[in-house]
């Protein structure tokens, strides 16, 4: 009987444990997620403060994977990462402020992705202009993983 309950009991912790359930990337904070396939099972995510001018300046998450490029280094990420997309977080009011400012400019790319907006944030996924070459392959997986982009509805 003794046995039985400690070998549920590792089995459970098993189930927690378990590495591919992070695929399902979740994010309370900013309130969406997004899924990745399995040979993203070793990415990671960073969240960084970016200052576009000095009146917005808004949370990034950026999604790296790590580089076995020696000659990488990164920018936003901590070295031995390279990060392939990133989701920026505006609020109502600096997405009016930086569509007023930036609209037409550079600051906003053709492969820009605006999919969607919620009561407290309106998000933009941008993609990376240059990665190492050993992460290639992953970068053209960047589309799909950012189409499973949804917003969290609040309860």
């Amino acid at each position: 009987m003794l046995l039985i309950i400690v070998f549920t009991s590792c089995k459970s912790s098993e189930k927690k444990d378990d590495p591919t359930l992070r695929l399902k990337y979740i994010n309370t904070k900013y309130m969406f997620t997004l899924q990745f396939p399995e040979k993203w099972i070793s990415y990671m995510d960073f969240e960084m403060t970016e200052i576009i001018d000095p009146q917005i300046v808004v949370p990034v998450i950026y999604f790296a994977l790590p580089t076995r490029s020696r000659e990488w280094q990164p920018i936003n990420v901590p070295s031995g990462f390279a990060d392939l997309f990133h989701v920026r977080i505006f609020t109502k009011e600096q997405w009016v402020l930086f569509n007023e400012r930036y609209k037409g400019t550079d600051e906003i790319k053709l492969n820009d992705r605006f999919p969607g907006e919620e009561k407290n944030f309106v998000y933009m996924i941008r993609y990376s202009n240059s990665i190492p070459v050993d992460l290639y392959l992953h970068m053209t997986e960047s589309d799909s993983i950012t189409n499973t982009f949804r917003i969290l509805k609040k309860n």
